[in-house]
């Protein structure tokens, strides 16, 4: 009787053993499992939702992110998407897809907010780009009507070199009312236009967001507007295409200005040749592209930002410092 006691002791006190070595077995996992839940750079997974990969500043931002990524070893995958449902779905696929954060262009913040919340809720940091979005982890670009101010602010400032007081001068507005920040950057250069140069007077207005669109604006204009005096853009895209198109046609007016935004190789080209293409506004973003992927690291990593908004710092390129900017982002 004593043998079997001492054998049904043994076997408890080993079961007892095996179940406490599974435990300490299975807190051992569950550390090691929380710890790898703090991602290195290497590990971590960016997806970028951007408009228009044809487009020369989102190509050129597009490439400098590319670069950066590559350097820190973050996996970096961007995903054309020109309308609103292409960018649900990009967004869908790239959750889908195990991306640590997503960064999108966001042109449509209403339209877009449940494909963001949606994302967040299934534990993929969100990043709005340009437009922000309420209850996403970040937002990183300009404020747009601030951006629009300054891109007005060019043409005023040149208005009131170039003009006096009492002369009226027409000016020709290229917008984009399909995207709110858009219509927003708009309105900024109005502002700057009407509060800085009360002479200005708006004639025409259509929409030019691309060069192609801008040629063909501007073959409008030479037949009903020639005698413009200023061509102001939410962007340098479309008012280039205006600005090849009155160069086309021969136009030569000495009072004759163009004014855009982005600081894109063509306009600093135009601006440098001396001719119509007298100003453009830079963001900064192309020379600090590291911005975009050093946010959504720390978001990976951390699961939060220390700062939530991340803005670049605008600066007004003319022909007294363009050369300056060309050999800054060059470097």
């Amino acid at each position: 009787m004593k043998k079997i006691v001492k054998k049904l002791v043994a076997a408890a006190l080993a079961l007892t053993m095996v179940l406490s070595m599974a435990a300490c077995s299975m807190g051992d996992e569950k550390k090691e499992s929380s710890d790898s839940g703090k991602k290195s750079d290497g590990e971590v997974k960016v997806g970028f939702v951007v408009s228009d990969m044809s487009d020369a500043f989102f190509a050129h931002l597009i490439k400098n992110i590319e670069k950066y990524a590559k350097e820190e070893g973050v996996t970096f995958t961007a995903k054309e998407c020109p309308e609103i449902s292409d960018k649900i779905t990009g967004i869908e696929n790239f959750v889908q897809s195990g991306c640590d954060v997503i960064i999108c262009h966001v042109t449509d913040a209403d339209a877009l907010k449940d494909a963001a919340t949606s994302a967040e809720d299934a534990g993929v940091r969100f990043i709005s780009y340009d437009s922000d979005i309420d209850g996403t982890s970040g937002f990183i670009g300009i404020d747009n009507h601030e951006y629009g101010y300054a891109i007005g602010k060019n043409a005023a400032e040149w208005i009131n070199d170039n003009f006096e007081e009492n002369e009226k001068v027409k000016v020709g507005v290229c917008n984009y009312p399909d995207y709110p920040f858009l219509v927003t950057r708009e309105e900024g250069i109005l502002d700057a236009l009407k509060e800085l140069a009360p002479n200005a007077n708006v004639e025409v207005t259509a929409k030019a967001g691309y060069t192609p669109e801008g040629v063909d604006v501007g073959d409008a204009w030479v037949q009903s507007n020639k005698d413009l005096n200023v061509v102001v853009g939410i962007n340098d895209a479309g008012v280039l295409g205006v600005y090849e198109s009155f160069k086309s046609a021969g136009i030569k007016n000495d009072k004759l200005g163009m004014f855009g935004g982005d600081a894109v190789d063509d306009a600093l080209a135009a601006i440098e040749e001396g001719g119509a293409f007298k100003a453009t506004v830079s963001t900064n973003m192309l020379k600090n592209a590291n911005y975009f992927i050093d946010m959504a690291v720390e978001l990976a990593k951390n699961g939060k930002l220390e700062e939530r908004e991340k803005l670049f710092p605008l600066e007004g390129i003319t022909a007294d410092n363009v050369a300056e900017y060309k050999k800054s982002i060059e470097e």
